[in-house]
């Protein structure tokens, strides 16, 4: 039997002068296989951290957003970053900057990959 996915996404800012953004998202029911991201605006070279959160607890540890853009191997499903977590509840996507920009906005939007149950 072929395989069932659905997809959510987070729309997340960085301001200006802050170090972190968030944005809670209801992910629904079934297995998160996989999940991508984009920026939009000038990062400045610096390192921003994507992490997804579940009641304060990290499910997906703080690392470079740039992990976790789409790459060329494969196809779609195989082109995100592979992860594994159990959707059906509310998770916090946060981004986050060891160092605030001065001057730049950055807007990320992340793609979650829900396999659904048959």
């Amino acid at each position: 039997m072929e395989k069932r996915y659905e997809y959510v996404t987070a729309n997340v800012l960085l301001a200006k002068t802050t170090n972190s953004g968030n944005k809670n998202i209801d992910i629904p029911s079934g297995r998160v296989v996989a999940m991508g991201c984009i920026s939009a605006g000038d990062t400045e070279n610096r390192i921003i951290d994507l992490s997804i959160l579940n009641n304060g607890n990290e499910v997906i540890k703080p690392s470079d957003y740039r992990f976790s853009e789409k790459t060329s191997g494969g196809d779609y499903l195989q082109s995100l970053r592979p992860v594994d977590f159990e959707g059906g509840r509310m998770y916090e996507t946060r981004f986050s900057a060891p160092v605030a920009s001065a001057t730049e906005d950055v807007n990320f939007q992340v793609l979650f990959v829900i396999e659904k149950p048959n």
